[in-house]
């Protein structure tokens, strides 16, 4: 990795050279470094990419899950300031992750974020969903697989699902009650630093519309990509969302 920092909340995918900007990726709700890797690797020749892990799964399946969202940015922001040794940021987030990537950028100086990048997910506030977390096992995974997090041939594994279960049930706690309080309070905070939002123009999970809503959630500039492709494009797409990323911002 591009830095000697070590952090169980980081997994690098730079070379070694240590690199001007430094990128934080966060997966999906449920998922680890495995999710968001082919992304980081794709961008590893531009920044000091690193991918999020996140409490409960992977190597930290034994640490106690997040399920509240101001508690895990100002964690996630901790480390994160530590780890980037005074570097300019660039924090991506897919799906549920671009709810935590803005809660992160939220705490940070806005001069050290280079840009705030979101994919695959409406912006917080921007609509009202009941929360689906306390559902039974049936229900509840359902609602995962119509949401774009869980393939349906994976709901006849029960043993893997015992393992991945507890992950995907604390992000969506952790999610769902934060937006469903933001819509509430009819407000969201901006963020004043430079926004990209990208759709993939065959998923079907989430409207166009919701992802331009994220243009209301920054002061700076805002550009929205829309890209060949479904809902996961971190996995399916790496080399042309990496190429999106890095050319919109290097247009500002």
């Amino acid at each position: 990795m591009g830095t000697n920092t070590k952090s169980r909340w980081f997994v690098g995918a730079s070379h070694d050279e240590l690199k001007e900007c430094a990128l934080y990726a966060f997966p999906h709700a449920g998922a680890g470094v495995t999710a968001i890797r082919p992304l980081c690797l794709e961008l590893a020749d531009t920044y000091d990419a690193f991918a999020v892990r996140l409490p409960g799964r992977e190597s930290r399946l034994e640490d106690p899950v997040e399920t509240v969202m101001a508690d895990l940015a100002d964690k996630v922001a901790a480390e994160l300031l530590r780890h980037a040794q005074g570097r300019p940021v660039v924090l991506y987030g897919h799906c549920a992750g671009s709810a935590i990537a803005y809660e992160v950028a939220r705490r940070l100086d806005p001069v050290l974020v280079r840009a705030l990048v979101v994919s695959s997910h409406p912006a917080p506030g921007s609509l009202r969903r009941e929360p689906t977390w306390g559902l039974p096992r049936p229900e509840f995974l359902k609602q995962v697989v119509t949401d774009g997090y869980l393939p349906s041939v994976l709901l006849a594994n029960e043993e893997l699902l015992d393992i991945i279960e507890p992950a995907l049930r604390a992000d969506y706690e952790l999610v769902e009650d934060y937006e469903l309080a933001l819509y509430e309070a009819g407000a969201v905070e901006p963020v004043a630093v430079p926004t990209v939002a990208v759709h993939g123009r065959d998923d079907h999970t989430v409207e166009a519309a919701r992802i331009e809503a994220w243009a209301a959630l920054t002061t700076g500039p805002f550009r929205m990509l829309s890209l060949p492709g479904g809902h996961d494009l971190p996995s399916s797409h790496p080399v042309e969302l990496a190429a999106a990323v890095r050319e919109a911002l290097a247009e500002g």
